[in-house]
């Protein structure tokens, strides 16, 4: 069941992803969640609060999944570790994944410096610390395919269904053979 807080937090995460800060405004926020603009502001006074909210659970759930794969060896277990959890966030929060997809390509947005840590975070849950290298390469593609697939699972109404090939989809792209 889903909060007042998780509705608007993921409407406007996917908003902000979009759009970025300057161009996002109250109004479409709670066009989004299907509040009035008074009672989106009485969850949050003001859209740097949603903003704020919406960085501090992206960072979050991020860091979580980091931290749920750190005593995990690099390879494959944590590979996989890792993209079960990302896949299951991105089936359960899809405005968080927007988020956190804008982190890892860049979408000309205005809001760059606030959220390239998330995409640092992100790799980090892959112990991908050399950009110009092939690793770097698939764990970004793995990244984005899982978004992607993620997204639009969720959108058909498929997610149950999709959720072991987007898996699968994201090892193979890791190089992995299952």
């Amino acid at each position: 069941m889903s909060t007042s807080r998780t509705v608007i937090v993921d409407a406007a995460a996917t908003l902000f992803a979009r759009f970025g800060f300057e161009r996002t405004s109250i109004q479409a926020i709670a066009d989004a969640t299907g509040y009035s603009k008074a009672g989106l502001l009485h969850h949050f006074p003001t859209k740097l609060a949603v903003y704020a909210a919406v960085l501090e659970e992206s960072h979050t759930e991020t860091v979580r999944v980091k931290d749920r794969v750190a005593d995990l060896p690099v390879g494959p277990e944590r590979d996989r570790r890792a993209v079960e959890l990302l896949v299951d966030l991105a089936l359960s929060r899809p405005g968080l994944v927007s988020m956190l997809l804008s982190a890892i390509v860049p979408t000309g947005n205005d809001d760059t410096d606030h959220i390239d840590l998330l995409g640092g975070l992100l790799l980090e849950a892959f112990d991908d610390v050399a950009p110009a290298d092939a690793r770097h390469i698939r764990v970004t593609g793995a990244l984005v395919a899982l978004g992607i697939l993620a997204l639009e699972a969720r959108r058909s109404d498929n997610a149950s269904f999709w959720r072991n090939e987007i898996i699968a989809t994201a090892l193979s792209t890791l190089g992995q053979v299952h």
